[in-house]
């Protein structure tokens, strides 16, 4: 407890709750994902005109921001310790309930109630303890409380009110909507979620947090140790470099005539080579310094979340820690090769050939012992092992083990077929694509939020014609199904005939922006509803939930069709997962083998290759379906720029719809058919 106190004293007395653009006390502090903190308006300042990103002043990470600073993620931990802080000018407090009953409004208050949070006059302090109520409150000397002597104790009683009702505590977290929730909105909107008392739900996530510290926290000792191994290198440099010159110079004295040429141009190669690998090594000491700086600063932070942070504060705070705390888990840096130089000399002095010859061999690791540097670099390649494990070895070679020869896996290969633009003439907007699937063996459907339609378009970008929907309705996702259009917009789903009239509507549970939807046992269909789905037939009719393994965790953003199953892009996992008919886990595509990077839209083919677009890195990536990798199936080589939804559509076509709204289809070949 001491402890604690001790670290809270200190958190408000150092520069903790400083902003570091305007050096004064934060106001309204938003937080980056990379975990440092700023005043919204120094923010606005730094960003300029309409751009929609911006730098970390500290750690110079690129921070998207697609609604603006207002739509960063306010810091309430740093709002729960600036509200300890006392006002910088000392003038007379006067009695917060003298006012409200009646008396002289300038009564100097000499008391304060820290449940209340108001000051008292000495009459009202004497009688605010004088009813069932208020009891049990704190009451206690208001020049004590303004020396900060209770501040721990008014931590341990302040309590996050809800934004929506403001006289509620935050009480419940929902874990499908990873939000906290007052007693209101947990018997509302969130009623047939699962929930927990915010207290357990912070008490689970903070092992997640602490293992991933540790994690950081030994690769700030793997960077110190790598700086001190460096530097011995450096040195060892020098000292090889002074006994080459010497061995050198005696050697010259011996035969200067015949080798002062030949003695220029090694040392001239000597020095080079050191300067070269001098350059490499500050360039490297750079880099883990500021490494080490970024870690450290990561660190404290967390540190100070995990020791002084509320419950909901640090339930708020997990996912962006976390990311965090994984990002700088996997940094790593090359490392640095330092062959070492050896002189090599001809016993024939005067022989004419030359008498000196430089040699770099590796350097010799100590027994038992890997260098830090290259413990770190094995770390880097390591690669994730496949889903499929060792089968997907064995497929990789062509052969099972102890069994028959297996097929050659099937690559596909990408030939382009023609390209065209979304926008149509009557278009207002720029065309914005969210859905695209087939429509029938010949068309494509297309859904443009922005200038809410569904438009179809031939294979080779001829335009068909628009689906018509209700009236400032905005199509999200789309399926063809039979002679029926299916679509999500909002929180509703829609059917509509061949002729655009509605068939039905539903509505379906808010609390997410979109709802991705997919065709399901050729006469469904099957659409994302927080975490699990939710499966229709083309009469309007609910006929099943189906709750995905590991569904409490899981923001399926994406959805597809994968032979009986389905296939889905996990938003809050940041993974791509391959489901049974019944929700049972067949696989798994990891943060990893998605190069770090967030999966977007999926589709499978007829052979079951699964495409996974990483908008991020303009990439297309395929993989089978044991997981296995099968590289990078579009790119920026094939004029793939911010790749938006893609589909598999008529006899082996491969679409994309990028974010400016141009439209490309690739023929699809495979390799090894």
């Amino acid at each position: 407890m001491a402890a604690k106190e001790s670290a809270l004293r200190d958190a408000l007395s150092s520069s903790f709750l400083t902003c570091t653009l305007c050096l004064e006390h934060y106001c309204q502090p938003k937080i980056l994902p990379c975990l440092h903190s700023y005043c919204q308006a120094c923010l606005k300042k730094l960003l300029r005109g309409s751009k929609r990103e911006l730098r970390c002043p500290e750690c110079r990470e690129l921070v998207p921001l697609p609604a603006g600073v207002e739509g960063l993620k306010t810091n309430f931990f740093l709002n729960g310790l600036l509200d300890l802080v006392p006002p910088g000018e000392k003038s007379r407090a006067t009695c917060s309930l003298c006012p409200l009953i009646g008396q002289d409004a300038s009564s100097v208050a000499v008391s304060h109630c820290i449940d209340c949070a108001d000051h008292l006059c000495q009459a009202c302090a004497r009688g605010h303890r004088c009813s069932r109520l208020t009891h049990g409150h704190l009451v206690v000397d208001l020049e004590a409380y303004c020396s900060g002597r209770y501040n721990e104790e008014v931590r341990k009683r302040q309590a996050s009110r809800c934004r929506e009702h403001r006289d509620e505590a935050l009480q419940y977290f929902c874990l499908p909507c990873a939000a906290a929730l007052c007693r209101e909105c947990r018997l509302g909107p969130h009623l047939e979620h699962l929930c927990l008392p915010l207290s357990e739900a912070a008490q689970a996530r903070r092992p997640v947090i602490t293992g991933l510290l540790a994690g950081v926290e030994e690769k700030l000792q793997l960077i110190a140790k790598g700086k001190v191994e460096l530097a011995e290198e450096v040195k060892e440099m020098e000292v090889y470099n002074r006994n080459i010159r010497r061995v050198a110079e005696q050697m010259c004295a011996k035969a200067v005539e015949q080798l002062l040429s030949h003695k220029a141009t090694v040392l001239d190669q000597l020095s080079g080579y050191l300067e070269e690998r001098k350059e490499a090594s500050g360039r490297l000491l750079s880099e883990l310094g500021s490494q080490e700086q970024v870690a450290c600063g990561t660190v404290a932070f967390v540190q100070k979340v995990l020791s002084l942070g509320q419950e909901e504060e640090i339930v708020s705070l997990e996912q962006m820690i976390s990311e965090r705390l994984r990002q700088l888990q996997g940094s790593s840096w090359e490392t640095l090769a330092l062959p070492v130089p050896k002189l090599r000399i001809q016993p024939e002095l005067l022989c004419g050939s030359n008498l000196f010859h430089l040699e770099f061999h590796p350097r010799a690791p100590p027994e038992g012992n890997m260098g830090t540097a290259a413990k770190l670099a094995k770390k880097k390649k390591a690669r994730p092992k496949p889903v499929g494990g060792e089968g997907g070895e064995a497929s990789r070679q062509g052969r099972a083990p102890n069994g028959p020869e297996v097929p050659p896996r099937l690559v596909p290969k990408p030939t382009f077929f023609c390209s065209f633009c979304a926008k149509v003439p009557a278009d207002k907007k720029q065309p914005q694509v969210t859905g695209l699937c087939p429509l029938g063996s010949s068309e494509i459907l297309l859904a443009d939020e922005q200038n809410k339609k569904l438009k179809r378009f031939s294979l080779q970008g001829e335009f068909k014609g628009t689906v018509p929907v209700p009236k400032n309705v905005a199509p999200f996702s789309v399926a063809a199904v039979g002679n029926k259009v299916v679509f999500t917009a909002g929180a509703q789903l829609y059917a509509l005939n061949e002729t655009g009239g509605v068939v039905w509507q539903k509505a379906l549970k808010e609390g997410q922006a979109s709802h991705a939807l997919t065709t399901c046992d050729r006469d469904c269909v099957a659409v994302s509803v927080a975490g699990h789905l939710e499966v229709f037939n083309l009469k309007g009719q609910f006929l099943e939930r189906i709750v995905p393994e590991g569904s409490h965790d899981r923001s399926l953003a994406f959805l597809g069709r994968w032979k009986e199953g389905f296939v889905a892009s996990d938003g809050y996992q940041r993974s791509v997962v391959l489901l049974s008919r019944g929700g049972e886990l067949v696989a798994e595509y990891q943060e990893g083998q998605l190069r770090d990077s967030p999966p977007g839209s999926v589709c499978v083919d007829a052979p079951g290759i699964v495409y996974v677009v990483l908008q991020e890195l303009n990439q297309v990536v395929a993989f089978s379906e044991a997981g296995e990798e099968l590289g990078p199936f579009l790119t920026a080589k094939n004029s793939i720029f911010q790749p938006r939804v893609a589909a598999v559509a008529g006899e082996g076509h491969f679409v994309v719809a990028l974010s400016n709204g141009t439209v490309h289809v690739f023929k699809v070949k495979y390799q090894g058919k």
